[in-house]
């Protein structure tokens, strides 16, 4: 049975994959956004939003690896979890998908009171992936501001 106060962390988490109550939704920044321009890179800025999509998409799909029973490589270095994009549609489409599931194990409330290989809590695993996506969830709307490209076409916050 799960207690009010675990159904409260899964609805609160799972809400941060896709953006958080107090950002527009990743599915929002991305709205209207083609691969010639995801591809661009702001003057004195250090990434384009295709750029930060793939490192986001890539510890997504490493979480998800490690939260299925595998054992993802971790990095060797920084770069290594910044791939290069690759086709725009199909990164975008793995990072939305990647976060749907992701929010579906947040509010897994077995899921979440278990721990990882490392023995740590899934839970605070997912708070801490769910903080850096938010993160980088912010960059990309800079990035989109920096090209010009802000609001996306059904509107964003603009303050």
């Amino acid at each position: 049975m799960v207690s009010g106060e675990q159904a409260a962390f899964g609805k609160a988490v799972g809400n941060l994959f896709s953006g958080g109550p107090a950002n527009v939704p990743w599915e929002r920044a991305l709205e209207g956004l083609g691969a010639e321009d995801a591809a661009r890179v702001p003057p004195g800025l250090s990434h384009s939003a295709a750029q930060v999509a793939a490192h986001v998409a890539f510890w997504q799909d490493f979480l998800l690896e490690a939260a299925g029973g595998g054992h993802p490589t971790w990095p060797e270095h920084a770069a290594g979890g910044w791939p290069e994009p690759g086709d725009w549609e199909a990164l975008r489409s793995r990072l939305l998908g990647g976060q749907e599931r992701l929010r579906a194990l947040s509010r897994d409330a077995s899921f979440t009171s278990g721990l990882t290989r490392e023995g740590q809590p899934w839970a605070a695993t997912l708070v801490n992936f769910a903080g850096h996506g938010v993160y980088h969830l912010g960059q990309v709307v800079l990035i989109r501001q920096a090209l010009g490209l802000w609001p996306p076409p059904s509107g964003g916050d603009t303050w």
